[in-house]
């Protein structure tokens, strides 16, 4: 499976987006442009990330997420402590510096809304797609 992330329009530290898969747009995405993930193909595995005690979409399968602190509370705009790229929910990109992808369904300038729930649907997709064996990729242009 190959995901195709289309960067559509950048203004100052956001910069928004959209997935697609297999021709269908899925989601809306919200980045901060400093620190976007490089243009390019990357491979997307499920890591277990110790600050949301769940398996996530990683980009960097060296992702350092031994060294993250596991967190008594998650919000879905909790930050990283590293630069980890990763698919995960989320409504706003301020402050964000660890390369996230946040997804959801977009509601204005630098604001996402559902993105627990479309975060949710992605993830299924993601983990039937490899549990089959399959190879996830997404595309970054």
């Amino acid at each position: 499976m190959i995901i195709m992330l289309t960067r559509t329009f950048t203004h100052g530290e956001y910069t928004h987006g959209h997935l697609t898969i297999d021709g269908t747009r899925i989601c809306d995405t919200l980045e901060n442009s400093l620190s976007m993930v490089p243009s390019g193909s990357y491979d997307i595995t499920l890591l277990k990330c110790k600050q949301y005690s769940r398996k996530m979409p990683v980009l960097n399968p060296n992702c350092p997420c031994d060294r993250c602190p596991k967190l008594s509370f998650v919000c879905t705009n909790s930050t990283l402590p590293c630069f980890c790229p990763m698919l995960k929910p989320g409504n706003g990109i301020h402050g964000r510096l660890d390369g996230s992808i946040l997804v959801g369904k977009y509601n204005c300038l630098n604001s996402l809304i559902h993105p627990k729930t479309t975060f949710d649907a992605l993830y299924e997709r993601i983990r039937k797609s490899l549990s089959r064996g399959n190879e996830v990729k997404i595309s970054i242009a």
